[in-house]
């Protein structure tokens, strides 16, 4: 099964003003790893990124990871990056064929998930609840005046965690995609308030799924089940202890390298090239 990661570079670029794209070295060893586990279990891997952000990963010596090569994506103009810092991931869904698995870069699935999303239409990790402050309703958005929503799309279907999401059918996908596209290249919000793109993304992925009649099926429909199984591990908000706490860095920095060197050798020499802290 193929999967696919995906790297866009703009919100960094302009929430620092940089020259160039940079990530934090503990993102490089999660991805690194998360790319290798990918095809050490389940399949073959792509990059899909923007020309900044193919630049750092080239100019690392890491482009080989990704043993199917670097896509190249644009996200327009119209889409405010600041409000949908995420949107790469949606405009990479659309240039990939499906069947295929979108995972997170800082998602790493220690196992063989294969035979767990081939028999469904799509796949994903777990259902989210509808909390007010993060799934508000529809006249939470601010839209342009021609906008409208579908009224086949009902509010009150869960929404979906898309840190890992299989999709079975290209038509499918298109109309998902196509559907989260013109939201947000129709929304007139400027400021990130993270409702807008959850919506883009999670949310309305759910919805075209219940409109077309498509099943989601969930790794752990309950969040007790999260806490005790071994399929995966998400950084997600830990990223946040690891920006801030020099000690925690070095720590996780050294048990991301040798987890590496332990599962694949073969890339000793490419870490050592890395300004990696702690190591």
């Amino acid at each position: 099964m193929d999967g696919f990661h995906s790297l866009w570079s703009k919100p960094y670029m302009a929430g620092k003003q940089a020259d160039e794209y940079w990530m934090q070295d503990y993102e490089v060893l999660t991805m690194i790893l998360s790319a290798l586990m990918w095809r050490k279990y389940n399949g073959g891997i792509r990059l899909c990124a923007d020309e900044e952000a193919r630049a750092f990963i080239e100019k690392l010596g890491l482009a080989h990871i990704w043993n199917l090569g670097i896509e190249e994506i644009t996200v327009p103009e119209a889409v405010p990056e600041k409000v949908f810092w995420a949107a790469g991931k949606l405009y990479s869904l659309k240039k990939m064929q499906m069947p295929a698995v979108m995972v997170d870069l800082d998602l790493i699935i220690w196992k063989d998930i294969r035979n767990i999303i081939k028999d469904t239409d799509i796949c994903a990790i777990h259902r989210e609840g509808i909390f007010p402050d993060v799934y508000p309703g529809k006249e939470f958005f601010h839209m342009k005046p021609e906008y409208r929503f579908d009224p086949d799309w009902s509010f009150e279907v869960l929404p979906v965690n898309t840190c890992m999401l299989y999709i079975a059918d290209e038509a499918f996908k298109n109309y998902y995609v196509d559907s989260s596209i013109t939201f947000m290249e129709n929304c007139l919000e400027t400021e990130e308030n993270l409702c807008h793109m959850v919506f883009a993304e999670q949310r309305l992925l759910a919805m075209c799924a219940e409109k077309q009649g498509k099943q989601i099926s969930s790794f752990f429909p309950g969040s007790a089940q999260i806490e005790n199984q071994d399929i995966f591990t998400h950084l997600w908000g830990y990223k946040n202890i690891l920006k801030f706490n020099y000690k925690e860095r070095e720590a996780f920095n050294r048990k991301m390298y040798d987890r590496i060197v332990r599962e694949f050798p073969e890339e000793e020499t490419t870490l050592k090239q890395l300004s990696i802290s702690g190591l």
